[in-house]
């Protein structure tokens, strides 16, 4: 008799049960109100999501494909690269003691690089770039900062505020949001969201 075949056989439905058992002993020790950690970058999706389209588009959780940059805005005010941070949203004057605002506003520059590079063939440009933080809210302050040239820091319990606050001055019509949505989103390699 061949064990070459046999062993296999044997071996594998002992490893299938024992992998059934463990996952209903993991799930049994589970319990309904268990804290489940929520992903900052998720947090600010779900607020994008509320924002009304058309005007604004939203390329979502972009994932490392733009570098650092988690979402990118488009709408009326132009093109927004955002960034999520799980932290107390820190005072611009903090920010600039520990660094230096020249330093700040390269960053910025550096953080709206590539997307920059995907919107300016569609005739825009990426000029502003938000941290959103996910903190504890501070009513007693505006619903975002100014830290430098291109830079704003945002309360994330308020983006939607801050971005209405932002269309005052717009700069993009629809069709070329549209265009520059279109260009983000194949440009990192999504299928075209436009028909």
């Amino acid at each position: 008799m061949d064990l070459g075949i046999v062993i296999p056989l044997v071996v594998l439905p002992i490893v299938i049960i024992a992998a059934a058992l463990w996952y209903r002993r993991s799930m049994a020790d589970l319990k309904p109100d268990d804290p489940k950690p929520v992903s900052g970058v998720r947090l600010t999706s779900e607020a994008l999501h509320r924002l009304d389209s058309p005007p604004w588009r939203v390329v979502y959780e972009i994932g490392g494909a733009l570098g650092g940059v988690d979402h990118v805005v488009i709408g009326p005010p132009g093109v927004i690269a955002v960034t999520t941070v799980v932290a107390d949203r820190p005072t611009p004057e903090k920010l600039i003691e520990s660094s230096s605002e020249a330093r700040l506003a390269s960053e910025a520059a550096v953080a709206r690089g590539p997307v920059d590079e995907l919107a300016r063939p569609a005739g825009a440009e990426c000029r502003l770039s938000a941290r959103v933080f996910w903190g504890s809210p501070d009513a007693s302050r505006a619903d975002h900062d100014d830290v430098a040239h291109g830079s704003q820091l945002v309360e994330g319990q308020r983006i939607d505020r801050w971005l209405a606050s932002l269309t005052s001055e717009p700069n993009l019509e629809q069709p070329q949001i549209d265009l520059v949505w279109q260009a983000i989103v194949m440009g990192i390699g999504r299928p075209n969201p436009l028909p």
